[in-house]
């Protein structure tokens, strides 16, 4: 009984070793989270050091818990520009519905910056009914203008919501009051709870800024050119990209931006040459800002066209990326750990997907710590040291061996034993 307690306890650590050892080698490099504080939704920030390291899709990146048990998340990216409608109230500052002939209902709205606008939007609960409105304008509250009269409009309802939206349009005017007079001599009165307008607000995405890079500026003199050699240590990712210039106050210069690329000749060999991803002009009066999609590469060349002028002085070039996040939800004091790089394995495929509408909006956003590589060592945490995995395998083949001559030994003892 000994034996077999004996050898279930080895296979379990050979189990254990082979598992970090496989989980290990699926990818190349690793990250840690800081500790969590309180168990909840998180944003894991990808920085350009850790996406220079994925696929261009971002798939090959996985959350490990302490159990090496996988934990389910949803890739997020940040917009350039994102664009959302919010709703403007107007106060009402007067609300009447006449119960008496004439039948009517009385809405006056105030406008204190005078803006000019063309429509309202009324906020009206659920109703199926055709009415007709005059609208009128003023500036002191007392005299009024005509605006629209004879306006028809029919509520329709909403079998997803309790109330519908209903747009008064007219002439552009910049009045401080409006008076709304909706007839109601056939029906009774329309349930209004807001009056107003929608608005656009347009947000600028967020980025991280990339690592510094080397830079060679060569002038030729012979071309009127610039060239400048932009290098840096990884293939980053670039969604923007800033050069600052120094040179005269006023400066204005054709240019382009290029990657080196290849192709295959006829022997079978690369021929290199300059590709142009981008032609820019660089402006004494512009901010000198572009703007790129997931332009993966390590080495950029900016070449400019001087013409009769004196070659510009590129002191920088500032890379940045748009911020990428993993979106999940982690328990308190749990350790968790970031593996990624391999370019054999696909997006995850998460039920979390499916549950985007249950995750607060705003939630806290978690930084990673140093990279690791697990390319030629396997990180055993729970003992605290760092073994080679060639180690471990040549171990793990003692243990089977060690393993096979006990399971032998214990079976010829049984078969010796009489009581067996």
């Amino acid at each position: 009984m000994a034996n077999k307690h004996l050898i279930k306890s080895v296979l379990a650590g050979i189990l254990s070793l082979s598992f970090i050892i496989v989980s290990a080698q699926d990818f190349s490099w690793q990250t840690k989270l800081p500790a969590i504080e309180n168990e909840g939704f998180y944003k894991i920030l990808l920085s350009p050091e850790i996406s220079a390291k994925l696929q261009n899709n971002f798939g090959d990146i996985r959350i490990y818990d302490a159990d090496n048990k996988e934990v389910p998340y949803i890739f997020e990216s940040e917009k350039p520009l994102s664009y959302s409608d919010y709703f403007v109230e107007y106060k009402i500052i007067e609300k009447k519905e006449q119960t008496a002939w004439p039948y009517y209902t009385r809405l006056v709205i105030h406008n204190p910056e005078k803006t000019k606008i063309s429509n309202i939007h009324l906020i009206i609960r659920n109703s199926d009914v055709s009415k007709s409105l005059k609208l009128s304008g003023s500036d002191d509250n007392k005299n009024w203008y005509i605006i629209r009269d004879g306006y028809r409009f029919q509520a329709m309802y909403s079998d997803e919501t309790t109330s519908v939206i209903k747009i008064i349009d007219f002439p552009v005017s910049n009045y401080e009051y409006y008076e709304i007079l909706i007839d109601d001599w056939k029906n009774n009165p329309l349930n209004i709870q807001k009056a107003g307008y929608y608005n656009t607000s347009v947000d600028q995405g967020k980025y991280s800024v990339i690592a510094s890079p080397q830079i060679n500026q060569l002038e030729k003199k012979e071309e009127k050119q610039t060239l400048v050699k932009v290098v840096y240590p990884e293939k980053y990712s670039f969604d923007k990209i800033t050069v600052h210039v120094q040179g005269p106050e006023f400066y204005y210069r054709t240019a382009e931006i290029q990657i080196r690329d290849s192709v295959k000749n006829k022997r079978n060999e690369y021929d290199y040459y300059f590709s142009t991803i981008a032609n820019i002009t660089l402006s004494s009066s512009s901010q000198n800002t572009w703007y790129f999609n997931n332009l993966r590469t390590n080495v950029l060349y900016l070449r400019i066209d001087n013409k009769d002028d004196e070659p510009l002085n590129i002191t920088g070039v500032e890379g940045e990326q748009l911020n990428h996040y993993l979106i999940c939800k982690l328990k308190k004091s749990e350790a968790y750990t970031l593996r990624f790089g391999n370019a054999e394995i696909s997006s995850p495929n998460y039920d979390l997907q499916y549950f985007k509408d249950k995750i607060p909006e705003a939630i806290k956003i978690l930084q990673t710590s140093d990279i690791a590589s697990l390319k030629s060592e396997v990180q055993v945490e729970d003992a605290g040291f760092k073994l080679d995995s060639a180690f471990i395998w040549v171990a793990i083949i003692a243990v089977v061996i060690l393993l096979i001559y006990m399971v032998t030994k214990m079976m010829k003892d049984m078969k010796s034993d009489p009581k067996s």
